[in-house]
């Protein structure tokens, strides 16, 4: 929200738009899914027509992510994409210079924020590390191997966070910001299609803030079970049903849920909410239909979750997003 505070512009509507209930802002453990934050990112940039969302000092246009993404489409190893979009940013933007280097068997992508202090609390140098890490291991089919992550700024409140970020050794108060990895993956070819990447970049940042290999987790897998019970509704079957379809008992599946700082409830919470936006803006259905489809029995308890979910009323949503 750093951008939009920066330039007194309302945060507010940036987090209806995204489906966060504004309430969460005064709460510092509570969690909000991916889909939610990729929503409120993708709107902060376009708002600030910004990819950088406001913390530089010259900004990127939105669409370069994109622009890049074509470019790089026509190499055929990591090494030779990393290349092409390191030259490609460091000739469209001061901001954030970058590096890769090889050094023996190591490979160190490395940049630095031009003007560090527009971002204070460093999320903008985490945000990149991410892309940069993110990004390169969906093309090659497989997550990058971290042996070290470097940081120019002394270790934060939210270290423990960044050990899942990045996992593997972490080092602070660097001279750059860097992913460190075998040599070897710059040899990987690249195996995503045209239409793979084109996809990708119409769901970004959706996407790219997802860790390589996470489709495979169990709140995936509960999540594809739940979408192949029925073509057009959500059903949720009761949570013992569910651990006897994975092969474990109902108390494994919830101690393995809650290892994972989620629940059952949690899931269905996210998934209800996600396909409830989607079938109301998207195919501007009824409040009375999506009540149905998402599995709620009268539109009223349907109405109060949304609220819950967002801080809006489902028509209240529908009005902000045209």
């Amino acid at each position: 929200m750093h951008g939009l505070r920066a330039r007194s512009l309302p945060q507010q509507q940036a987090l209806e738009r995204a489906g966060i209930n504004p309430a969460v802002m005064d709460s510092t453990s509570q969690r909000v899914h991916t889909d939610q934050v990729a929503r409120l990112f993708k709107t902060v940039q376009e708002t600030l027509n910004d990819e950088f969302m406001g913390f530089t000092q010259g900004g990127c246009k939105v669409g370069l992510f994109a622009t890049m993404a074509e470019l790089v489409s026509h190499c055929t190893t990591l090494g030779d994409l990393l290349d092409k979009a390191v030259n490609f940013y460091n000739l469209v933007s001061d901001d954030i210079p970058m590096e890769l280097s090889r050094r023996e068997d190591k490979a160190v992508l490395s940049f630095t924020m031009d003007q560090p202090h527009l971002d204070p609390e460093h999320f903008m140098a985490e945000f990149w590390l991410v892309i940069w890490h993110r990004f390169p291991s969906w093309y090659i089919g497989e997550a990058i191997r971290l042996q070290e992550t470097q940081f120019t700024f002394k270790p934060p409140a939210h270290r423990s966070e960044l050990h899942i970020m990045f996992p593997g050794q972490l080092q602070f108060n660097r001279s750059a910001n860097c992913l460190i990895f075998d040599a070897q993956y710059l040899d990987k070819p690249l195996v995503r299609s045209d239409q793979e990447l084109q996809t990708y970049v119409q769901n970004a940042p959706a996407d790219v803030m997802t860790i390589p290999g996470s489709d495979r987790t169990l709140e995936a897998q509960i999540e594809r079970m739940i979408g192949q019970r029925h073509p057009n509704k959500l059903i949720f079957a009761p949570i013992h049903q569910l651990a006897t379809e994975l092969g474990i008992s109902s108390q494994t599946l919830h101690r393995r849920l809650k290892d994972n700082a989620t629940s059952y409830q949690k899931i269905k919470d996210n998934l209800r909410r996600e396909v409830a936006i989607n079938k109301l803006v998207n195919e501007n259905l009824s409040v009375e239909k999506v009540s149905d489809i998402v599995g709620f029995s009268e539109p009223r308890s349907f109405t109060r979750a949304f609220k819950h979910w967002t801080g809006l009323t489902p028509t209240q949503y529908c009005q902000r997003k045209i």
